[in-house]
């Protein structure tokens, strides 16, 4: 609802204003609302995002690049709206 993509533009808005997003971010944000609702990996989201295999230390890039998002779409990033963790498993879109 709050939270729009142009994905011919590269572009994301929420509440109607654009909202700068790194090339990751974007990929990242684009991967998880095109399948609202599915969990993604760690794991999985890295080697679909970065294209590249995933290795121990990739974890930590994921987190800090889902933090960044977070800090541009929520309201209270430690309280998501949106961009949802589900422990012990991965990352979530809640269904927009």
């Amino acid at each position: 609802k709050n939270i729009r993509v142009n994905t011919q533009k590269n572009l994301v808005y929420l509440n109607e204003n654009e909202i700068n997003l790194t090339e990751i971010e974007y990929k990242i944000l684009v991967l998880l609302m095109q399948n609202s609702g599915k969990i993604f990996s760690v794991q999985n989201l890295y080697e679909s995002v970065w294209e590249l295999p995933y290795l121990y230390t990739s974890g930590n890039t994921v987190m800090v690049h889902i933090r960044h998002i977070r800090e541009k779409i929520e309201i209270n990033p430690r309280e998501p709206k949106y961009l949802k963790v589900v422990w012990g498993i991965g990352y979530k879109i809640e269904k927009i």
